[in-house]
């Protein structure tokens, strides 16, 4: 353990990519970690600062510089105890004592290894030497884990003889020999966990080790072999503007032991990289409209563990979550690709001829009103003639077979729909029959054959049936193309509603099964605050279970 393990925060190369630019998993350049370090050497009976911050332990140290730290005479009782701060993570893999005594010591023997992971505040065994380990530690004496339970616990043996260098004798541990988990070293968080240390201490009694002529504790080198932690992520560690140990993180890592991913880079959860796994960290995919983005757990789970960034702040008129929609009022400018600042437009909708500033995002057709058509909604329909009113650009050039169908499509929605009452009485066990009762904001709508699609974002689910799936958040409600022209139900864009609806009516009409309808027989009403308390109450009345026994006793719920 002569040779010298100078503490370089460099490397000459970065092998963390291959040739081609591929990541490839890398290790930072294993280093002597407690070389220049003072050491702080202070006995159990003298106080802590008894001797602190000697040098001679960890200074160059060969056959040419031979240094010897001694335990002060008169300390024969007690223990000494030196503790060596790495200033960071390393990942350790010996730890090494080499005596200035030439001769095997006699009995006792007795000393312990710790480390730290917490700089210092709290302490763990990782080694104990003992003649009597039974006697001294209460551990069978042993140099192999029997389980893998067993790996990760401070193990006891006698270290004799010892391993003889020109200079004294030399006591090595190593962090990994006798763990049957070490082969897997890369795929094993408990061994990974075992030999990360920020600090390390050596507990030993005065007369430790003694040759045949009694004398002191006397150490002439301390070394820690091992690598800065940097999770496969990084080959080189140096000094930040403070002094502090960092990884030169690589695969776009971040943290002091490239142990997060850095800004944007959020698509995949962190992981350690692996020799067959460099695992790098993956940008968001928000196609140049965004430059912040956060990880959804959630939406990696749905994408098959693919994909979990989600952007946000979309700029450039965009939405979504990958930032591939235009927002509301916006619609794709088809001669320019996706990632272009001007790859949504504004909606080119008539101010009088449309409803609204809202077009379809990919076709930029405009919510018409009654007898208005184009794509901008600018002129009017065949049997129409521009009218005098501002609500009512367009209006029918009436014959007496027009005017007679019109009479009969009104007697129709009159007859068809079941159109709300100004005032609505509920009770508990009208609640309880209804499949849905949600809080919703219509955000837009667009026509999609018979049937209108409305974007809405549920606010508040007050209930939902066993067979439905409403969650919070974002939704489409579809509602068929007949009823919405009859009112029924109204719903306007940028209004926020009280929904109440059962599978029953037109259901079957859904585009698909697991799809949310509106249909005739659903009731939309503007939304009014104070409904919120009572149909919070008849919420916690229906999840105990008294939705249909309590029903007769339950107060009733007047909306309008």
């Amino acid at each position: 353990m002569s040779i010298h393990l100078s503490k370089c925060w460099t490397s000459p190369h970065d092998p963390c990519y291959h040739l081609d630019g591929r990541p490839r998993h890398c290790l930072s350049e294993f280093i002597n970690a407690a070389y220049g370090v003072p050491v702080n050497a202070s006995h159990s009976q003298q106080g802590p600062d008894y001797d602190s911050n000697i040098i001679t332990l960890t200074d160059l140290h060969n056959p040419h510089n031979l240094t010897c730290w001694m335990a002060h005479r008169g300390t024969d009782t007690g223990e000494w105890v030196l503790t060596v701060p790495l200033g960071r993570r390393f990942e350790i893999t010996y730890i090494s004592l080499q005596f200035c005594h030439q001769g095997e010591p006699s009995d006792p023997i007795s000393i312990s290894i710790l480390k730290s992971m917490d700089f210092g505040r709290t302490w763990r065994p990782m080694q104990h030497y003992s003649s009597d380990c039974l006697g001294n530690f209460g551990l069978p004496s042993q140099t192999v884990a029997q389980t893998r339970h067993q790996e990760t616990e401070p193990l006891c043996s006698d270290p004799r003889p010892l391993q003889k260098q020109r200079g004294g004798m030399v006591l090595a541990f190593s962090t990994l020999d006798g763990r049957p988990s070490s082969p897997d070293f890369d795929h094993s968080p408990t061994l990974q966990d075992w030999v990360t240390a920020t600090d390390i201490r050596v507990v030993a009694p005065p007369s430790a080790f003694i040759s045949h002529v009694r004398a002191p504790l006397a150490l002439s080198d301390l070394q820690v072999g091992g690598r800065c932690k940097c999770n496969g992520h990084a080959s080189r560690c140096r000094r930040d503007d403070t002094g502090r140990a960092v990884c030169v993180c690589e695969h776009h890592t971040a943290g002091p032991d490239c142990d997060v991913c850095e800004d944007f880079y959020f698509d995949r959860p962190w992981h350690r990289a692996t020799p067959t796994h460099p695992n790098p960290c993956v940008a968001c995919e928000c196609n140049g409209h965004s430059n912040k983005c956060r990880f959804s757990m959630e939406v990696f789970q749905q994408s098959g563990r693919h994909s979990g960034g989600v952007c946000q702040k979309c700029r450039h008129h965009t939405a979504g979550r990958h930032c591939q929609y235009c927002q509301n009022g916006y619609t794709r400018n088809h001669s320019k690709p996706l990632n272009h600042r001007k790859a949504c437009q504004p909606c080119q909708c008539h101010p009088l001829g449309a409803v609204g500033r809202w077009c379809n995002q990919t076709s930029g057709q405009c919510l018409c009103r009654e007898g208005v058509m184009g794509l901008r909604c600018n002129r009017c329909a065949p049997g129409y003639k521009q009218g005098k009113s501002p609500l009512r650009p367009c209006i029918r050039k009436f014959t007496a077979t027009i005017y007679a169908k019109e009479e009969s499509r009104k007697r129709e929605c009159v007859s068809y729909c079941q159109p709300s009452q100004v005032k609505v009485r509920m009770n508990l066990e009208t609640y309880c029959l209804k499949d849905y009762v949600l809080k919703v904001q219509v955000r837009g709508m667009e026509r999609s054959g018979p049937w209108w699609q409305f974007s809405i974002s549920v606010q508040t689910v007050f209930r939902t049936g066993s067979t439905s799936r409403v969650r919070r958040g974002p939704q489409s409600l579809w509602v068929p193309d007949r009823d919405l022209g009859c009112g029924c139900p109204a719903l306007h864009v940028g209004r926020t509603y009280l929904l109440i609806g059962a599978e029953e009516g037109e259901r079957g009409w859904g585009p698909e099964e697991s799809r949310l309808v509106a249909d005739r027989s659903t009731l939309a009403l503007q939304w009014r605050e104070h409904w919120s308390p009572k149909l919070r109450g008849f919420r916690g009345q229906d999840k105990r279970g008294r939705s249909l026994s309590a029903a007769g006793g339950a107060r009733c719920l007047r909306l309008g």
